[in-house]
């Protein structure tokens, strides 16, 4: 049997899946939280048709950063990456797409250090991270592109973690402990979208049950004829 210590109760089953996800990572700033969805997102596909004809800043230097910012290039009448290094970590084939795209901008060695704001988002200062100067970008949206963080702190390491924090488990979803799953964001995968998420649910209700059945059939006794 697996416990499940819920904010609800403990539940006992013969198995458990863990599908808790991961969140962005935010930048930690003051008014960060209160002004998501006034000026401050962390999903162009999601949000980047609020700022249609606006200037939006994108916050990064991954993959994840630069396909936002190709997006909202489409949508957005001017994008600004802003990243801490003078160079992209993302795969070499979005460069030559970033650098022709006439409305895209960058700043390098830049780091957020402020959020500028009335009623929502007008603007982001600027750090340089080589001078240390600071200086003030007029924006209507911040993209917050760093990456994600995965929801496995409540597991308190009994069951293995990669180097990231995501749960290790393979394309059957199997963990270091046996009956447990993990399916979506939270587990090591190449690719992380809902059409993966769904796979690993339809996989894991398999194993689940291959595993049920496993442990029924270990624990009925043997009846001789």
């Amino acid at each position: 049997m697996n416990n499940g210590y819920t904010s609800s109760g403990i539940y006992i089953g013969k198995t458990v899946v863990i599908a808790t996800g991961a969140n962005p990572r935010e930048l930690g700033l003051a008014k960060e939280k209160e002004l998501i969805g006034h000026g401050v997102a962390y999903c162009a596909s999601c949000d980047g048709m609020f700022y249609k004809d606006k200037i939006v800043v994108v916050v990064g230097g991954g993959n994840s950063a630069v396909s936002d910012a190709v997006l909202l290039s489409r949508i957005a009448k001017k994008v600004i990456i802003v990243h801490r290094r003078d160079t992209l970590r993302a795969t070499k084939i979005y460069h030559d797409q970033l650098m022709k795209t006439e409305n895209i901008e960058f700043r390098w060695n830049n780091t957020v250090n402020e959020l500028i704001y009335g009623e929502r988002l007008t603007g982001v200062r600027l750090k340089d991270t080589v001078t240390g100067e600071e200086n003030i970008i007029e924006c209507d949206g911040l993209f917050v592109s760093i990456g994600r963080k995965p929801t496995t702190d409540f597991l308190d390491n009994q069951i293995e973690l990669d180097n990231k924090g995501y749960i290790v488990a393979g394309e059957n979803t199997e963990t270091s402990i046996p009956g447990v799953y993990a399916v979506g964001d939270v587990r090591t995968k190449l690719l992380r979208q809902i059409v993966t998420a769904v796979a690993d649910g339809a996989m894991a209700v398999h194993m689940a049950e291959e595993y049920v059945d496993l442990t029924v059939a270990m624990s009925t006794p043997y009846l001789p004829c």
